[in-house]
């Protein structure tokens, strides 16, 4: 049976959490804020609440002219540009078509967002795609997980999900029964959460595994 693993995007190939501090960053340098200044944005992405409340703080501290929700727009059409792979994730993608594997692309985002941040190396990686702001399910909705294999024609019985998030990639996947491959970024998993079937602390130390675990089994 050919071997068949579905990848998730964010955090997961792309840091999107990298993005985010590279707009503060950018931000900061082109309204003069100073080294102060980025510490305070910063600061506020870390606090509970919604991104308009933290702009509003953001625009009330520094006098910004836009509303809250204009610059929550704006830095949100900023960060796919800013979106880097990961080391090993381009790489790695590569070598497991080269193996011979089907893989699928399945992203909780909007497909001009999504392709932006995959402009970046990963177009032709992939043998098909799922975004699921232009579907009616997002993950961990079984319905895209079963969308995406069609898509690739693959089963998802065996296959394997590749995700940062364990409540959308990994609790999903198994859901419809694939094996899981967490990719926690040194994060613990929750007590009581889903349970991966195998953990990496970065993206780049899954593919030798998926490597070795496809040879293993078939040579069974």
């Amino acid at each position: 049976m050919t071997p068949f693993a579905v990848f998730d995007l964010d955090d997961t190939l792309v840091d999107y959490v990298g993005s985010i501090d590279a707009a503060f960053v950018a931000l900061a340098e082109e309204r003069g804020l100073g080294p102060e200044g980025l510490e305070f944005l910063r600061a506020e992405q870390e606090k509970p609440g919604t991104p308009e409340e933290s702009w509003k703080a953001i625009a009330d501290r520094f006098g910004f002219p836009e509303s809250p929700e204009e610059l929550t727009r704006a830095f949100a059409d900023r960060l796919p540009a800013l979106c880097r792979p990961y080391e090993g994730a381009i790489e790695g993608l590569r070598a497991l078509r080269a193996a011979g594997w089907r893989i699928a692309l399945l992203t909780n985002g909007s497909e001009p967002a999504q392709r932006i941040k995959m402009s970046t190396g990963f177009e032709g990686l992939f043998d098909a795609h799922c975004f699921t702001d232009e579907e009616t399910a997002r993950k961990p909705d079984p319905s895209v997980f079963h969308l995406v294999a069609e898509r690739t024609g693959a089963e998802l019985e065996g296959a394997w999900m590749v995700g940062d998030s364990l409540s959308a990639d990994i609790a999903g996947g198994a859901a419809v029964g694939m094996r899981t491959l967490w990719v926690s970024g040194g994060r613990a998993p929750r007590a009581g959460g889903p349970t991966p079937d195998i953990t990496v602390p970065v993206i780049a130390e899954a593919f030798p595994l998926l490597l070795r675990l496809d040879a293993h089994s078939l040579s069974n």
